[in-house]
């Protein structure tokens, strides 16, 4: 196939690039040139800003477009007609943040966000879904009948540039023997997210088939939960690592933020999050490597690289994730007082 990607050389695109490649496929990049230009060499290379002239894309063909760089509506239909029918398949990458609401699991047919301003241009918690939500109505519109839509939960592994849920792979390798680590809210809790590799060749395998829809994306096959991810954590990472499990309801009162203090968390009355139905994407093939690869892969990344990178441009803005030591070392003190009090 020949395959163009919008982006490539940051985390999904990355891996998306490289398993192509592998693949023996034929691959174009569309990016800046400003983060990691030199991979990929034997990719053709344009450099273009997605927000300015794309005379870059002039000239050629592909089998695919794969955009995991769209934020704004206007961006997809510029793409749209930069490539007329250049494309028999685009791909768009949003989100499952698209969804009105989070009281019960979500399937693609649930009801979507809605902006009270549809010309904003500003990403933030609020606006994201919403703005995700129009640039899949520019997608249907500007590539009609050929457009396939992801929604991705929490995207995770090697080169992450959020630090989420590399947080507690960092957190667990560097507990000692017997250290107290800090578990947030219940055992049986919800948790969901994706590989990127694995989202990666899901695309590339709907890009073979010329798949088209809406599908959400994201994992295990099999439902998790937060003690399963911490049993994890631990056999992983630090077998001697002790976990101590601290109240949804104490963690709140304290002012912790759920999924920025403590990542991939959510309490319960936001739980559904980390419960959207993926019934459609294992049908087309979605395949999740075990959890315990996804650990130790990300561990010997971030053990050897910068792990937090900038927003990409036009993104949203990442603010710090995690909790320091020293106020989880607080927060753990006062959660054992509240337990058992010292007189």
């Amino acid at each position: 196939m020949k395959v163009l990607i919008l982006g490539g050389t940051r985390f999904l695109g990355r891996h998306i690039a490289q398993q192509a490649l592998e693949a023996g496929h034929e691959v174009t990049l569309l990016h800046r040139g400003r983060s990691n230009a030199t991979l990929f060499p034997e990719a053709e290379h344009r450099i273009a800003d997605r927000d300015g002239d794309l005379t870059a894309l002039r000239g050629g063909s592909w089998d695919v477009a794969i955009d995991t760089s769209a934020y704004f509506p206007r961006q997809v239909r510029t793409l749209a007609a930069a490539l007329a029918d250049r494309v028999p398949q685009y791909q768009l990458v949003s989100t499952i943040s698209v969804y009105a609401g989070f009281d019960t699991p979500n399937t693609e047919d649930a009801p979507l966000a809605q902006l009270d301003d549809p010309s904003v241009e500003t990403v933030t918690g609020t606006t994201y879904g919403g703005l995700k939500v129009l640039c899949e109505a520019a997608a249907e519109e500007g590539f009609a009948g050929r457009c396939l839509v992801s929604r991705p939960g929490l995207i995770v592994g090697p080169y992450d540039p959020t630090g989420r849920y590399t947080w507690w792979v960092q957190r667990y390798a560097r507990a000692a023997a017997g250290e107290q680590v800090i578990a947030p809210g219940e055992p049986a809790g919800p948790v969901q997210f994706i590989d990127a590799r694995d989202l990666a060749a899901w695309h590339l395998r709907q890009a073979e088939l010329g798949a088209t829809g809406i599908c959400n994306v994201t994992g295990p096959e099999e439902p998790l939960s937060m003690g399963g991810f911490i049993d994890a954590l631990r056999a992983t990472l630090q077998p001697a690592a002790r976990p101590l499990w601290v109240g949804e309801d104490f963690l709140l009162a304290q002012g912790v933020a759920p999924w920025s203090d403590l990542p991939v968390w959510l309490p319960r009355a936001q739980a559904a999050l980390h419960q959207t139905n993926i019934e459609r994407a294992l049908l087309a093939g979605l395949q999740c490597r075990p959890l315990a690869q996804t650990l130790a892969d990300t561990a010997a990344w971030a053990g050897s690289a910068s792990t937090v990178a900038p927003a990409a441009p036009g993104g949203p803005a990442r603010p710090p994730v995690g909790l320091a030591p020293e106020r989880e070392a607080a927060l753990l003190a006062a959660w054992r007082n509240a337990i058992h009090p010292v007189d």
